[in-house]
Order: structure tokens, then sequence, then C-alpha cells
């Protein structure tokens, strides 16, 4: 849990420019905790620096103090597994109380506003993955279950359902506190590992108000500027996806391609103009693409003499296997090309190749007038 939360604290730092620092104070009690060490750290890079450490009294109370300068990410932390994330603004005076046993959840905090409404994030973050927990424990009670398929139909749907409100919610907090820090974390944040809440390419708006607002008010934040570099280069990357995909649009003659063949001689996408063509991509090692394969051999012997053709480009990484998918699979009647070199196809940028199977329709001029014709769909194109 630790991990999901924290994702950012390789991005979060703040480097003291001067000596005239303001400070700030965290006091307060945590039961349970009489006797132990309490600590303070500061959020680095690509580390937690300690700046405080207190023995919390036998009245489990305990008091804590820094230097500051701008707006920092914080853990005040009793052991790994207790420990409560804070952003502190100087010259603030913060109390808090708390469980030593469960820090994370049971705390109360007053005197940081940016430390309230971080909380108010966690809290709703961790009450949505509490429900996805339970929506998997259901599933795996269910497995066996005869009815597994309908379940597993409002386990999906329930489980959207969850996905689509802890969006929502990330959505307007970013909207209501796009000065606060807490935004700038709720920008990272996931449901599980690696699936993030916002996607960085397609919801860049929310990026671009959390750094336009952060990047006025700390320019000299580490924090902010590494946003503001991210920023920075999602904006470049959406340029060049744009025009990527304006290259293989609908009615665009695509990027020409010339790859070699399983006999070692170079052809040429554009060699095939005069004909309607179906540039396939596709891998020995992809099941979907090999499932898919039968229907374009089916379409192939219906069309072949009306002037159809296929063009289909490899994503293997070796020659035994990419021909022995060619020769199971009865594929040998069309044109074969690739370079062997999987993901790192030239063909995939230039294509903007997110998955396999793809494939584009080329009328008899070589412009692209279909995308992603699969099953029933490519015959009745054809």
């Amino acid at each position: 849990m630790k991990k999901l939360l924290f994702a950012l604290v390789v991005l979060i730092s703040i480097t003291a420019c001067n000596s005239n620092k303001k400070g700030f104070e965290i006091s307060g009690s945590i039961k349970n905790s009489a006797g132990e060490m309490i600590l303070l750290k500061e959020m680095r890079t690509n580390s937690l620096e300690t700046v405080d450490s207190f023995e919390i009294t036998e009245l489990g109370e305990f008091s804590m103090s820094a230097d500051l300068e701008i707006p920092n990410f914080y853990i005040l932390e009793k052991d790994p597994n207790n420990y409560i994330t804070l952003i502190i603004n100087p010259g603030e005076k913060v109390k808090i109380n708390a469980d030593g046993e469960s820090m994370m959840t049971d705390y109360d905090i007053k005197g940081s506003k940016d430390s309230e409404l971080l909380k108010s994030y966690t809290s709703k973050l961790l009450s949505i993955i509490e429900e996805l927990g339970m929506l998997s424990q259901t599933y795996r009670d269910s497995v066996q279950s005869p009815n597994i398929s309908a379940i597993m139909q409002d386990l999906d749907r329930k489980s959207e359902e969850l996905g689509n409100e802890m969006r929502d919610f990330t959505i307007s907090f970013i909207e209501d506190n796009p000065e606060s820090l807490a935004s700038l974390m709720a920008l990272y944040q996931q449901l599980a590992p690696r699936q993030y809440i916002l996607d960085p390419m397609t919801d860049i708006e929310y990026y671009e108000k959390v750094d336009n607002s952060l990047y006025s008010l700390y320019p000299e934040s580490e924090p902010v500027m590494t946003l503001h570099s991210h920023v920075t280069d999602l904006k470049e990357r959406i340029k060049v996806e744009e025009a990527r995909n304006s290259a293989v649009k609908t009615g665009t003659i695509p990027p020409d391609i010339a790859l070699p063949t399983p006999d070692g001689d170079t052809i040429r996408l554009s060699s095939t103009k005069g004909k309607v063509v179906l540039l396939d991509f596709w891998a020995a090692w992809c099941g979907p693409c090999r499932k898919e394969n039968p229907n374009l051999v089916t379409n192939y012997n219906k069309y072949k003499d009306k002037g159809f053709d296929i063009f289909q480009v490899s994503l293997d990484k070796d020659m035994e296997s990419w021909v022995k998918g060619i020769k199971d699979d009865g594929l040998g009647a069309w044109h074969h090309v690739s370079d062997l070199k999987y993901w790192q196809s030239s063909v995939v940028p230039v294509y903007n190749i997110q998955g396999i199977p793809a494939n584009f329709l080329l009328d008899r001029d070589g412009k692209i007038i279909a995308t992603n014709l699969r099953g029933s769909d490519l015959g009745a194109k054809l």
C-alpha cells in the first residue's frame, strides 16, 4: 500500500536556496506508542531524509520542527507500516492525534490545509481500493461456480464503476485545488500497480492545470519543476503522436514500407499499388493474430482474382518462428516482410502500432479506406 500511495517519492524534493528559513512545527499525541521513536522525514528525489526525531512520552506526546522555505512533502513515521504523509507550508503549527498501530488511516490533523486535503484524497482512494479488493475476493470465491461468466460480468461492471468514481473524484479534487501539492500527488495515483487513475496522454488538461498553477507559485520547487518538465515532454509526445496519426488516417497514403522477405529480398508496400491491399501487422507469437489468419486466407482466396492482395508485416523475433507461422497457417500466397526486431521494428512508431493484430485496407491508389477490419467486417468491406 505504501508503494501505491507514494509513487511520487522518486519525484519529490525541495532544495533550500538560502539561510533565511521560516520553519514549521509539528506536535500532538500518538497513542499505543509510549517510549517509541517517531521520525520526521523529508521526501527527496531518490530518498527520505530524516530531519528530526522524538521519543514519544509516556503520555503519548511528541513535538518536532524543521526549517522550510516553500511547501514540501514529509512523512511522520513510527515504523515502515505506520506513517502519515504530510504537505507542510512554512510557518505552520501542525497538530496531529493518531493511533500508533494504524497511523495511515487513524489520525486527525489540524493547522495544515494541504495535509488535510491530502488526507481527504487518500481516504477516498483507500476506500475505493478496499472495495476493489472485495470484488477480487468475490471472484476468487466464485471461480468454481457454474455461473462464473455472469459473476465476472457483474464484477467487471462494478469494477468499472468504482474506477470511474475515483476518476471523477480525482478530477473534481484537482479542479478545486490546483494550487495545492496534494493535486500534484493526485495526478499520479494508482488503483493497482500500473493502473493509473489518470492517463497523462488523454488527461493532459489536468496535468497542465496543476502545472500552470504550481509553477507560477513555486518555480524553485523540485517536485513542481519535475511536473513542469513532465508536462513539457507530454505536450511534445502528443504533438508527435498526432503527426503520426495524421500520416496513417483514413484518406491518406501511408508511409512506404521496405523490408526483407523470408528469402532475403526487399519489397515495398508501394509496389502493390493498383490493387486493393490489406496491410496487416502480426506475429507468430501473437495468439489473436493466429486466430484471425484463417479469415485472411478465406478472403484472399475469395477476392484475389478481383485484385485483392495482402502485405503482411511481422513483429517476430526470429526467422524460424516467423517462417513456421506462415507455413502452419497457410499464408504463403501473399507478401511477407519483417526486420525481426519485435516491438523495436521500424514500422511500430511510423504506424503508431499499439497492439497486434492491426491492419489498414488500402484502395487501388494506395490510400487508407479502413482500419482494423477483422472477422466478418473484412469480408463485408471487400
